[in-house]
């Protein structure tokens, strides 16, 4: 009690107020940081945000308790340093809760709801990030002139200061961030990609989850290897971008399977020719019908069972004659799930495939086509010389 009491008989009546708010201000934050991280982030993992603001508060009560404990033992110290540290950890830290909060409210406020496993969410429009790309600018900017006052470099304020300093390295790194950003404006302006829906990026194969869509970059799930992917929001676009939760028609999402089926044997004749053909086209149709038949009547085939098979041959090559297989799919559910869409687009056209196999089989249609090689045989003729 008496170090404290000679601690506060050292400040001057200017300082005890300002370092006693400082000092219960960081206790109270220490305690209510996860409430607080959790108000801001909602429905979010926020372990490691909760941690990062433990540990300031935990850094700037340490940095004034040593500075008090300097105060007590070196008389030359005057004091203040460590303080002014911790101080600037705070108005740093301050800058980064008011951005956050400030993101949470223009997403609620310019932004769009959607439920995403069935929870409801606040997605970035172009208007909440053109809003947060202010406050942003706004925000930094009132850090750092905090930051001038706390240190007393006042002359950091004039034209040829910090802040010339600071447009000038804007200036010269726009060719680096600018272009992501107006990318991702791009984005949220087009409405055509939102966070949870399934896209396929020219240049990669896979299907991916946009997980979200930041300033700079874009967060991808990959649905087949169930691994994160980060690119670039010019990265993003530059090429075409096919979104398969974003849908043409109530069909659903079409898609195709091709099967090579052998040439049905043909009679002598034109007539059994013929006859021979119509029986082998039958054959074909009555595989696929069966297949939707046999699709339809489960649920997890995920496909619309208004809309049958689809089927034409589409090539005639040397050895086997292309069909192709055109079904529609359900409307992709709303989730960031992986498994989930690895059910309903890889496993449905998987089941699909099985499907139409086993109905090859009942219906006697061969779907193998072994090369077919065609052997000519030459005559040897005699040799009329003689020896």
């Amino acid at each position: 009690m008496d170090f404290f009491n000679g601690l506060l008989n050292e400040l001057t009546s200017g300082e005890r107020p300002v370092l006693s708010f400082l000092f219960f201000l960081n206790i109270v934050l220490l305690v209510l940081s996860r409430p607080i991280v959790n108000l801001v982030a909602p429905n979010q993992d926020n372990k490691t945000q909760i941690k990062i603001a433990q540990s300031l508060n935990i850094l700037v009560l340490f940095f004034q308790i040593v500075d008090f404990g300097l105060r007590r033992t070196f008389e030359e110290y005057s004091g203040g340093y460590l303080i002014d540290l911790g101080v600037s950890l705070m108005v740093i830290y301050t800058g980064v809760f008011f951005y956050s909060v400030s993101g949470t409210y223009t997403r609620k406020r310019f932004g769009k709801s959607r439920e995403v496993d069935k929870q409801t969410i606040y997605l970035e429009t172009y208007n909440s990030r053109l809003v947060n790309i202010v406050l942003l600018t706004v925000i930094v900017l009132t850090v750092i002139y905090g930051l001038i006052k706390i240190w007393g470099a006042d002359s950091l304020l004039e034209t040829t200061g910090i802040f010339g300093i600071f447009i000038l390295f804007m200036s010269f790194t726009s060719s680096i961030w600018a272009p992501d950003i107006v990318s991702g404006l791009i984005i949220l302006n087009s409405e055509m990609i939102v966070d949870g829906d399934v896209v396929v990026v020219e240049g990669h194969k896979d299907e991916f989850i946009v997980a979200r869509v930041t300033l700079i970059y874009v967060v991808l799930y990959d649905v087949r290897n169930n691994h994160r992917t980060l690119l670039r929001n010019t990265q993003f676009i530059k090429g075409r971008i096919d979104n398969f939760s974003r849908i043409a028609s109530s069909d659903g999402i079409r898609q195709a399977l091709r099967y090579n089926i052998g040439y049905p044997e043909m009679g002598e004749t034109a007539e059994l020719r013929e006859a021979a053909l119509l029986s082998f086209r039958k054959d074909v149709d009555d595989m696929f019908k069966r297949s939707f038949d046999a699709c339809a009547i489960k649920d997890d085939i995920k496909i619309n069972r208004n809309k049958p098979f689809e089927w034409r041959m589409t090539n005639a090559g040397d050895y086997a004659l292309e069909y192709t297989l055109w079904a529609y799919l359900d409307r992709i559910p709303n989730t960031k799930v992986t498994a989930t869409i690895r059910r309903h687009l890889m496993g449905t056209m998987y089941k699909i495939n099985e499907a139409v196999y086993t109905a090859s089989v009942i219906e006697g249609v061969e779907l193998s086509t072994p090369d077919l090689v065609t052997a000519k045989l030459q005559t040897q003729q005699p040799d009329d010389r003689r020896v």
